[in-house]
């Protein structure tokens, strides 16, 4: 009785443990490195979590009343613009940081997540 209980709770805490792996949405903005064809999401740009910066302003990245200034090479666009075209690769340090992806498990859904993005496509970190 002991061992089928134990197989019972081992079981449902597998369940429970399961996940799936979300990419961000169509209209998630991103920062492209024109030059590396390359992008990173915007907590990263701000983070700093890149192989090379993007921020022209970065000692004013902490006062929000001073708007980002990109790079010249650096722009804005959405993960539709860079899913359209193949040349567009993760910067690998954003990757590294999990900058990108959210892993939701099976417990998460159950108890309520709130996903990274906003139905606008904000990063929400």
């Amino acid at each position: 009785m002991i061992c089928a209980v134990l197989i019972a709770l081992v079981a449902v805490s597998a369940i429970f443990l399961l996940y799936t792996i979300e990419p961000p949405p169509d209209n998630a903005r991103v920062v492209a490195d024109e030059q590396r064809q390359t992008y990173a999401s915007t907590p990263c740009v701000i983070f700093n979590h890149l192989d090379r910066e993007l921020i022209a302003n970065r000692k004013e990245v902490s006062d929000p009343s001073k708007p980002l200034q990109l790079l010249p090479f650096a722009n804005e666009k959405t993960m539709r613009d860079i899913r359209a075209n193949p040349k567009w690769t993760r910067d690998k340090s954003c990757n590294y940081a999990t900058g990108f992806d959210q892993i939701v498990t099976v417990w998460m859904r159950l108890v309520g997540y709130r996903s990274r993005w906003a139905d606008d496509g904000q990063w929400r970190w």
